[in-house]
């Protein structure tokens, strides 16, 4: 049995990763981490938790977590993580982190982003990152992996399949509409109720960081350039992702031989679907679940191929891709806690 902690536990991916867990048959959670809410009972900040989860939630102390639990999820704000992770915290201890310290960037990008300097760059290079769909064999080597983003994962899940096989011009447009739980627990006015409701707006037009974490995925997965523009919005919703790509086909293509890309890199993953023709994604078809949807659209008057995928921002984008992870590393089904039938309402 994994003991597992949880830091940043009373965040909404937080307890989202709680949730999940304790129907892993394979783990205990020994430690709940929340500075906001110490010495009160998980259950009483969450009260669907009531009678399942009464755990005291703690204040921080990593070395004291990290010598009692086999795997550490971190759930934190972006700039706590980096302020307190170092080279000997990470021999104890298996880190899977879901938020960004160590995704990819350095240390300019980094300040260029969240408008903080970076106090250890240099553990960067101790983590994998998580893509789980195309990056399992690295996953499997791994002790500590950082979670890609919500909406990067949407993106990479989208687009990878197509330039990998070279059938697209290394140059996309991307729509994007997300939640107003991707902005996180803490209350701002931009996601205030009397704020956000009724209305749309676009968000971090020209420097949003999962724009040149997708960049930084191509260089990766397929050691390639691609020019994207990217443009995020807010939608008054409670969860859920979904993206929308302009691509221009390098070939004429059909709907089959499109769609048999998909099929060829997703046939055996449990949680990306390939719609059929016309059945077009939608996030209530994936909330609360770790499903992706893909589907797409050719444009021939435009010369145009557009792509669409929809995932759970919480749950794919973020706590159900970190168990995804530690299934991985521990060689458990990738399905164990996660293999659950979306909820449409």
């Amino acid at each position: 049995m994994l003991k597992v902690g949880v830091l940043g536990g009373t965040g909404y991916a937080g307890q989202e990763l709680i949730r999940l867990l304790f129907n892993h048959k394979e783990v205990e959670v020994k430690h709940i981490i929340s500075e906001s809410h110490q010495e009160k009972e998980f259950s009483y900040v969450y009260r669907n938790f009531k009678g399942f989860n009464d755990t005291v939630c703690e204040k921080m102390d990593l070395e004291a977590v990290a010598n009692e639990v086999d795997v550490l999820f971190s759930a934190l704000s972006y700039g706590v993580l980096m302020e307190k992770l170092s080279q000997e915290i990470l021999k104890k201890v298996k880190i899977i982190d879901i938020g960004v310290d160590y995704r990819f960037m350095d240390k300019e990008e980094y300040k260029k982003y969240y408008r903080k300097d970076h106090k250890s760059i240099e553990l960067s290079k101790a983590f994998t990152y998580g893509l789980c769909e195309w990056n399992e064999r690295r996953i499997t080597d791994s002790d500590h992996i950082a979670n890609p983003g919500c909406f990067a994962t949407a993106m990479e899940l989208a687009l990878l399949p197509l330039f990998s096989e070279n059938v697209i011009e290394n140059k996309v447009i991307i729509d994007g509409k997300s939640s107003l739980s991707g902005s996180g627990r803490t209350l701002s006015v931009g996601t205030h109720y009397v704020e956000a409701n009724e209305s749309t707006k676009p968000y971090r037009i020209t420097n949003h960081p999962h724009t040149n974490e997708f960049k930084k995925a191509m260089q990766l997965f397929l050691d390639k350039n691609v020019d994207i523009t990217f443009v995020p919005h807010i939608v008054p919703i409670q969860r859920g992702i979904l993206i929308t790509c302009y691509t221009i086909p390098k070939l004429t293509l059909t709907h089959e031989f499109v769609h048999s890309i998909f099929k060829k890199y997703y046939c055996n993953t449990p949680f990306v679907r390939v719609l059929d023709k016309g059945m077009y994604v939608e996030t209530k078809w994936v909330r609360n679940s770790n499903m992706c949807h893909i589907n797409f659209e050719i444009d021939k008057e435009n010369n145009s191929l557009i792509i669409f995928a929809a995932i759970d921002n919480l749950i794919k984008g973020a706590a159900g891709q970190a168990i995804q992870n530690m299934n991985i590393m521990y060689g458990f089904p990738q399905t164990m806690a996660l293999d659950f039938i979306p909820t449409c309402l």
